[in-house]
């Protein structure tokens, strides 16, 4: 609990400083403790679907589209940091969005995600 006060203080001194963006830049989507480890789920943000994807201990959030034959991505296997499509296999990095392997070289489309007092939040301008 301390750390993550000291956290939330460093957050608010490097947004006064304008280090880093508000908390205003980023839309609440869900609580973290819904999104259980190596699990995700589908959120639609202004018409967008995003994908949320709570693995190796931190939440990332990319477009629930893949690249390769524009499947959803919503139901892969999430594992060491990468969702696979469930059409195909593909596996992308969820911090870059990069594709594992040669069905496609397009990575997905990645978004930042704040985790502030357990709600998590997303930025998608």
């Amino acid at each position: 609990m301390l750390l993550f006060k000291l956290s939330l203080l460093i957050v608010v001194l490097l947004e006064f400083l304008g280090c880093i963006e508000s908390m205003e830049d980023y839309i609440p989507v869900l609580q973290l403790q819904s999104l259980a480890p190596n699990s995700s789920e589908v959120v639609t943000i202004d018409g967008c679907e995003v994908l949320l994807c709570h693995a190796d201990g931190e939440v990332f959030a990319v477009e629930n589209r893949c690249t390769h034959q524009q499947a959803p991505l919503a139901g892969g296997r999430i594992r060491r940091g990468h969702v696979s499509c469930p059409l195909h296999g593909v596996r992308f990095n969820l911090r870059t969005g990069e594709p594992v392997g040669q069905l496609t070289r397009v990575p997905l489309k990645t978004f930042d995600v704040l985790v502030d007092d357990g709600m998590v939040a997303v930025k998608v301008s």
